[in-house]
């Protein structure tokens, strides 16, 4: 079963764009005026996300498989995967499987690739997480380094609201532990990584550096100063420019 999925733009490459935890295709709307001029965009739901809230497959391989099904069904022949956060776990154990469509890897603020260091309290609030309006206020403010501008902040907590609470659960609790680095290994594709200089969400520069040199070594990292953790909402035009500069490379 193919993965619901907004579709925009034109071109024989197609970005093909994955939301953070509680996100959905609506996550790369403010980024879409930028990039859909130069290139096809279909932006996915994720299983449990999004107009995919009702879809089962919350572990990583699971939501390869139907992400990969989805591009499949969708007949692209050249695609540039972007993942963001949590997905960017899924977009690497994709990668690793070097799909015939796969022409290069977008990483933005991406979960590693082992389990996810994340504080005790910053775990149980995830895992504790039931969707009510001031929940997803305080996961949406806490991801930014600065409130996003009032109609996108409604869109990012009405996603984080109809959110399927057992897969958000199952990322903290079993997805962001898995250990794929090995399954992983080597993936010699050309690679962008961005990061917001403010992200507090996932591991920091160096880590992410480490992981680069260990997995990605055609990979490139590009920091966006003053960004936080939910980059194409808050600095949409910066990201697009950066990963338009690494498509056109």
């Amino acid at each position: 079963m193919m993965l619901p999925y907004s579709s925009q733009g034109q071109g024989e490459t197609t970005l093909v764009l994955m939301h953070y935890l509680g996100g959905s295709h609506r996550t790369w709307l403010p980024a879409l005026p930028y990039l859909d001029r130069y290139y096809h965009c279909v932006a996915l739901n994720t299983p449990g996300f999004g107009d995919a809230a009702g879809f089962k497959g919350y572990d990583v391989a699971s939501m390869v498989r139907q992400v990969d099904d989805t591009i499949r069904g969708l007949g692209l022949k050249k695609v540039i995967l972007v993942g963001h956060s949590m997905t960017g776990k899924v977009a690497l154990a994709l990668a690793a499987q070097r799909p015939d469509y796969l022409e290069k890897l977008v990483l933005v603020a991406p979960s590693p690739p082992g389990p996810q260091p994340m504080s005790d309290e910053g775990r149980e609030a995830q895992a504790s997480y039931q969707g009510t309006r001031a929940e997803a206020e305080k996961f949406v403010d806490g991801s930014c380094s600065a409130r996003l501008p009032e109609p996108l902040r409604e869109v990012a907590i009405a996603d984080a609201q109809s959110a399927s609470l057992a897969a958000w659960h199952a990322w903290p609790l079993s997805g962001s532990r898995e250990q794929w680095r090995e399954r992983i290994g080597r993936i010699d594709i050309p690679a962008l990584l961005v990061l917001g200089s403010e992200d507090r969400n996932v591991p920091g520069i160096d880590a992410q550096r480490e992981m680069m040199q260990t997995h990605l070594p055609q990979g490139k990292l590009e920091v966006i100063e003053g960004a936080g953790h939910l980059m194409p909402m808050q600095t949409p035009q910066a990201l697009a420019a950066r990963i338009l500069a690494f498509a056109a490379g």
